[in-house]
């Protein structure tokens, strides 16, 4: 017998070497699905457009809105929201004002405390009117659970302070906002946000329909920041659009 094998019985016997392995948990990350990986790179893309445009604000608020339903708004939305938050740490908050398809909700297990209406009346902290979503620096302000916005659930968007109060609590708040040609939600608020994105839905959406939504959100102090062209089809090959 070696005199290493007896030295590592030795070992064992005096239970200076354990006989199980240490299991160290290893800390939580989150692995983008392959399937979504262009997906996410696209929202980084959009992320660093909006930070650049707006240099001067470190806690923007951002509108997205479109012309019409099906252009994709909720899912750019969505997805910028997911992206800041799990990839870029950022404390975000999602405020859902798309009432026109209630049916087809941002996040279907999520429900605040109470309703901002119900917390404007109440005046209880706003953080009842928002939501966690599971154990990550995202949340959500579902205002689409209302059938129709209360004129005073509008004011009180219009209020600076509580703008400022969500600015203090979270670094980016974005805005999914319902059709600009079937509600007024969106244009009603568009001077109290820092920018808004407008949604096109590529070789869909007629340009003379797009471009009166961009005139009523400047004529009602707007601020566009660009646009984003959703479901793009690409007629050639993937492999040589890299090439061009």
């Amino acid at each position: 017998m070696s005199k290493i094998y007896e030295a590592l019985e030795y070992a064992r016997n005096k239970r200076i070497i354990p006989e199980k392995p240490v299991e160290v948990p290893l800390p939580k990350t989150y692995r983008t699905p392959e399937s979504e990986i262009g997906l996410e790179n696209e929202m980084l893309s959009l992320y660093q457009n909006i930070t650049s445009l707006l240099p001067d604000l470190a806690h923007p608020v951002i509108m997205f809105i479109g012309s019409h339903s099906n252009e994709g708004t909720s899912t750019v939305a969505r997805q910028l929201a997911k992206v800041a938050s799990l990839r870029l740490g950022k404390a975000v908050l999602l405020i859902d004002l798309d009432r026109s398809r209630p049916e087809f909700q941002v996040f279907v297990d999520v429900a605040p405390e109470a309703s901002l209406e119900d917390v404007m009346k109440s005046d209880a902290p706003l953080e009842k009117a928002f939501c966690q979503v599971e154990d990550s620096s995202l949340y959500v302000m579902p205002l689409f659970q209302q059938s129709s916005l209360n004129p005073r659930t509008l004011d009180s968007a219009k209020n600076a302070m509580f703008w400022e109060v969500l600015k203090d609590r979270f670094d980016m708040i974005i805005l999914d906002t319902p059709p600009a040609t079937l509600f007024p939600d969106g244009l009603a608020l568009v001077r109290h946000v820092d920018g808004v994105v407008m949604v096109v839905e590529a070789e869909k959406t007629r340009w003379p329909v797009a471009l009166g939504v961009k005139e009523k959100i400047v004529k009602n102090g707007g601020n566009v920041l660009g646009i984003v062209f959703n479901k793009r089809r690409f007629y050639i090959p993937s492999w040589l659009y890299k090439r061009l």
